[in-house]
């Protein structure tokens, strides 16, 4: 049951308790745990840099994950066309975080562990923009999802190419965040 109110939570906790600092970095020890469960969150924050003009793959990466997505989180029925307004709606709410961060829309992270159950667009925007503290509701239902690099290929299908660029972009994402929100910790 997810809770009522809304309460900012630090985004630098979230990525902590979800074990999202690479191995190499010098802020690894900041991980609650060892392993990184979650690399479907590298597809979203290359497509944002995408938006920007940043990397030219970005959204074909992400495309090819929400297509799995809506394989397996589906009514049963597979998608097997993208239907861009997923595309569309993700860059309006790019934009729009861009400006402000709207509270209407927090993120869902369990009670204990803070793992997000519902907001993953929103939280990679949230890394890309440098957003230090994140409006998250709590829910006290706690799953454990393993999107691990061989289910990224295994399941998701990208190529060995692909996961290259996940790779790097993962990479990406905390040398940009230690200059900012893993700074605060240094």
């Amino acid at each position: 049951m997810t809770t009522t109110r809304t309460r900012n939570i630090k985004t630098l906790d979230i990525i902590c308790e979800n074990n999202m600092i690479p191995k190499d970095s010098n802020y690894a020890y900041l991980n609650k745990k060892k392993s990184f469960k979650r690399w479907d969150l590298v597809p979203r924050y290359l497509a944002i840099e995408n938006h920007f003009g940043e990397n030219d793959y970005g959204w074909s990466l992400f495309r090819k994950l929400r297509l799995h997505q809506s394989r397996e989180f589906g009514d049963g029925t597979s998608q097997s066309v993208y239907d861009q307004t997923t595309r569309t709606n993700f860059e309006k709410l790019i934009d729009s975080i861009k400006i402000s961060y709207n509270r209407d829309f927090p993120i869902v992270v369990s009670e204990k562990k803070l793992r997000i159950n519902k907001g993953w667009l929103r939280f990679a925007c949230c890394l890309y923009f440098g957003i230090d503290e994140i409006p998250c509701k709590l829910d006290t239902l706690n799953p454990n999802p393993k999107y691990s690099k061989s289910w990224m290929i295994e399941e998701v299908g990208y190529t060995k190419k692909e996961m290259e660029l996940i790779l790097e972009g993962h990479t990406r994402i905390f040398n940009k965040l230690e200059k900012t929100i893993l700074n605060e910790k240094a």
